[in-house]
């Protein structure tokens, strides 16, 4: 009897522990890249780059029939180590609650809404280390200390709302950095995002806003800048139309800081869009995309700056985790008198686990 009470108890816990096991994911990425004018100063350099490879556990529990605990931890990996990616560094996490068919509540560090309503079709070049569009716009941000609430996609018939809302933990007038005050309150910065996805039809759409959330500004060489910005996007598979594989998608947005105090930047505003193509070319592993992004930065008293990136690449599809690929791309900037352009060659493997 005792045996049996002890083998009932350990199978008891067995389930338990299966139950509430993480899944392990993550993300090896290497690139080997000819960057030619690499500084824009002439000259060039040849580059083996992990492009935000990550490892990461996640999960959930359920707790009753209709809430659970859901939880993520992720690192970045600095898979050709030398420094192209911080090694273990901090990248998305968070512990939270999930309410069936209602929503999820969650607290931790991750990436803006503003930032997730442009998926892989607003940007083909995601994570690669020179190429993703965070080198050209503003709001490509992972933010600390937020608090975030993720409505189901199915309780409004593919309609899904988000907001978090970030502390700023600060004591500190941050007037110089675009916005006024102290941020030591709930709240001091706010993303939120409205979106529709259709796969039926093949239309994705996105409106997104950051309030008080700092970014940078790559035409003028600022970073950690407090500001309002508005991002639109928008993506249409044409397989419905009767074009197999093709998607095209697009951006636009628009941002200033919160206040108009940065010292010597009065009037600092971007405007950016971005239009890609994407054509997986059916019964084959082959993909061709092409992507053309531009932003705009101008202020008062000085002539207006333009950064321009437009490339094209090839994927092989080895399996569903494993793709190797080729990339062709340059980006200009408009306001430099010579070597105002770097071109990138670049033959890269991406596996999923």
């Amino acid at each position: 009897m005792k045996k049996l009470l002890l083998a009932t108890a350990v199978a008891t816990l067995c389930v338990s522990t299966a139950q509430a096991a993480p899944t392990l994911y993550g993300k090896l990425h290497v690139s080997l890249d000819q960057v030619d004018n690499n500084d824009y100063a002439g000259n060039n350099q040849t580059a083996l780059n992990s492009n935000a490879s990550r490892i990461g556990v996640k999960g959930d529990e359920k707790l009753t029939d209709n809430i659970s605990v859901v939880y993520l931890a992720e690192w970045s990996i600095d898979t050709d180590g030398s420094g192209s990616d911080a090694n273990l560094g901090a990248r998305n996490r968070f512990l939270g609650l999930k309410f069936a068919n209602v929503g999820t509540l969650k607290a931790g560090k991750y990436d803006s809404y503003l930032k997730t309503a442009a998926g892989s079709n607003q940007d083909i070049f995601n994570d690669h280390t020179v190429l993703d569009m965070t080198a050209v716009l503003a709001g490509e941000d992972r933010l600390n200390n937020v608090i975030g609430f993720e409505t189901d996609k199915n309780l409004l018939g593919g309609v899904q709302f988000n907001i978090m809302l970030q502390q700023g933990e600060s004591s500190t007038d941050s007037a110089a950095l675009g916005q006024k005050g102290k941020r030591d309150g709930l709240g001091d910065g706010i993303s939120t995002s409205v979106s529709y996805d259709n796969k039926d039809i093949g239309l994705a759409v996105a409106l997104a806003g950051n309030f008080g959330i700092a970014s940078k500004y790559n035409g003028v060489g600022l970073s950690g800048i407090f500001s309002d910005a508005y991002r639109l996007t928008g993506s249409y598979d044409f397989s419905n139309a009767g074009v197999k594989g093709l998607v095209v998608g697009g951006l636009w947005q628009h941002a200033e800081p919160s206040d108009n105090t940065v010292p010597d930047y009065s009037g600092l505003e971007e405007d950016a869009y971005s239009i890609t193509a994407a054509y997986a070319i059916p019964s084959t592993p082959w993909k061709v995309k092409a992507e053309y992004v531009s932003a705009e930065t101008s202020r008062d008293g000085a002539s207006d700056r333009t950064i321009d990136q437009y490339g094209v690449g090839v994927d092989y599809s080895l399996n569903k985790q494993t793709r190797v690929y080729g990339v062709l791309a340059q980006q200009k900037k408009d306001w430099l008198a010579s070597d105002d352009k770097k071109t990138v060659f670049g033959l890269g493997m991406e596996y999923n686990f």
